[in-house]
């Protein structure tokens, strides 16, 4: 009986978590059968029990998200960063090696919060996030690259959700529908390379290359950014500093769980 009930256990975990990277819209029972690669009446069985237990919501369009009950089982889990100072330090360390602002930041249910940001010695320095701040995913570099691990809708549904908090921040010269292409062409740069580099997208003359933190139990749900004004990542720049970046994204992910 131990594998079977290892097997179901491994079964919710998968479909809880495909269900949770299709974000508020919520997911397809044919969706989360094709993605998980369990079969649909097993998917359909699960999802069920899940909806009893208030694991899991069906909402209108017969699609399933995340449900209320798992929110007070979030507020009794320990907090996945357990050494904040080591990853100050290594942040700390990249402002100093690449001379720009370095940001980390956590994924959140409301969209990205920055952890904190640290400065390297460049005069000209571009701050369009405070240390403390939380934003949407798909508005800076840190929550584009941890888009990387949502379906397809739930990142078209991201940026129409973000559009008006971009202009906000001073994008609204930027054209709608070129920043979505530019979000969607750094999210295949993640899968690709393993960090994402673009101009402009965020707010015009800002430039930034970000690359998310492997997480040791799930998707990655931090990243580490270096933005700069644009004449300071040029291309063969942005070459020289990725193997900086990848580096303290692996440094920080052995102070998180």
């Amino acid at each position: 009986m131990k594998p079977e009930k290892t097997q179901v256990v491994a079964r919710v975990a998968t479909i809880l978590s495909t269900v949770a990277r299709h974000g508020p819209q919520g997911a397809r029972l044919l969706d989360l059968a094709h993605e998980t690669g369990i079969a649909r009446p097993t998917v359909h069985r699960i999802l069920q029990e899940l909806v009893d237990t208030g694991f899991v919501e069906q909402r209108l369009g017969k699609r399933y998200g995340l449900g209320p009950a798992l929110y007070m089982l979030g507020l009794n889990a320990p907090s996945p960063v357990h050494d904040l100072a080591g990853i100050e330090k290594t942040a700390r360390r990249l402002a100093e090696e690449t001379d720009d602002t370095v940001y980390v930041a956590i994924r959140r249910p409301d969209g990205v919060h920055y952890l904190l940001r640290t400065e390297g010695s460049y005069p000209i320095r571009a701050h369009f996030v405070e240390a403390g701040e939380t934003v949407p995913l798909g508005v800076t570099y840190a929550g584009i690259a941890l888009l990387s691990w949502h379906a397809p809708e739930a990142v078209d549904a991201q940026l129409l959700v973000h559009e008006p908090l971009r202009r906000l921040m001073g994008a609204d010269a930027l054209d709608g529908d070129l920043v979505a292409a530019a979000v969607r062409r750094q999210i295949a740069e993640i899968h690709e390379r393993g960090y994402c580099f673009d101009r402009d997208t965020v707010m015009p003359g800002v430039s930034g290359m970000a690359a998310p933190i492997p997480s040791k139990s799930s998707d990655p749900y931090m990243a580490v950014t270096i933005t700069a004004i644009n004449d300071r990542l040029t291309p063969q720049r942005v070459r020289e500093l990725a193997p900086l970046l990848l580096t303290a994204a692996q440094d920080i992910a052995e102070f998180i769980r």
